[in-house]
């Protein structure tokens, strides 16, 4: 109706951040609450703005509002997404988030179908960002990312841990091979800086483009060690809000390099250690959150690493 009558408007799919993590810990009796809670909180805010809403799918709604400038639609997205709350269950308790992708009509297409790509690619752009966040379409930014090679990267873990072994075992040169795979990973889940701390030297780093001028410097093996568990893997979310920061040594050495969230992992094989994988994520990104698979492939990184090292050595 909205196209036919050339009205401009916006699109947008959200989706619940972990569903599925929620329905397989808490069980679907939670799950199903889950959905009606935010089905009836983000149909309230799409009321106020006269919008509509509807199920897509699963843990994805379709959401219209009839505005199309950036500025407000940035301002309904920003609304949608801190709508969000920590929802208590008798034996749950879940903090609920979203991920938003938007597209424009007539600004990116006239065809439905077209916007619904665009929004997913935004939607996608969101997650790799790290969830809990929303991505307005800009062709700029985001024509170049194509939909098949996406759903087959997201939802096969396999697909990526195959491509980071067959990179590590390349060819004959194994420091080729692990900058290659170092490089391939960080700009895959778009984290700041990734590097092998060995020695309290830094080797086969990372950077994202924007942080070219970034200084790296070693936090130290003994600093690193005591702040491993037990599984040898440090991570933290949200360094700023730890109240651990002021006297856990690593968390003071990562806020004097304006770290805001890391994972650390242990490279090590058969009792030998070779260092330590360093994924890194500056202050200014702070809506970057550490998902499941992505500690999963940051371990399964260091765990190759470590076994390619070791038989190196033998």
């Amino acid at each position: 109706y909205l196209i036919d009558n050339n009205e401009p408007f916006s699109f947008c799919i959200l989706d619940i951040d972990n569903f599925k993590s929620i329905n397989d810990t808490y069980g679907h009796l939670v799950g199903d609450e889950v959905l009606k809670i935010a089905a009836k909180s983000l149909a309230d805010i799409t009321s106020k703005h006269n919008g509509a809403i509807g199920r897509f799918g699963g843990d994805e709604f379709i959401l219209i509002f009839k505005v199309q400038e950036y500025d407000d639609i940035w301002k309904i997205a920003f609304e949608l997404l801190k709508s969000t709350s920590n929802l208590e269950f008798s034996n749950a308790s879940i903090d609920l988030s979203y991920t938003l992708g938007l597209s424009r009509f007539p600004l990116n297409s006239n065809n439905v179908s077209e916007l619904i790509d665009l929004a997913d690619k935004a939607l996608y752009r969101g997650k790799v960002k790290g969830r809990n966040c929303f991505i307005i379409y800009l062709p700029e930014k985001h024509a170049n990312i194509k939909l098949e090679a996406i759903r087959e990267k997201s939802y096969s873990p396999l697909f990526l841990h195959s491509k980071i072994y067959n990179m590590l075992t390349k060819n004959d040169n194994i420091d080729e091979n692990i900058k290659n795979v170092i490089d391939f990973v960080g700009s895959y889940y778009l984290i700041d800086s990734l590097c092998i701390e060995n020695n309290n030297e830094l080797k086969f780093i990372y950077k994202h483009p924007l942080y070219k001028d970034k200084e790296l410097k070693p936090y130290g093996s003994d600093v690193i060690e005591t702040a491993l568990s037990t599984n040898g893997v440090f991570i933290d979310n949200c360094l700023l809000k730890n109240p651990m920061k002021d006297t856990n040594p690593l968390m003071s050495e990562m806020l004097k390099q304006g770290v805001y969230s890391s994972v650390i992992s242990k490279i090590q094989a058969f009792g030998k250690t070779y260092g330590y994988l360093r994924a890194d994520v500056t202050s200014v990104n702070t809506g970057r959150i550490w998902q499941n698979e992505d500690l999963i492939s940051i371990e399964c990184l260091s765990n190759y690493i470590a076994l390619i090292l070791y038989s190196k050595d033998k």
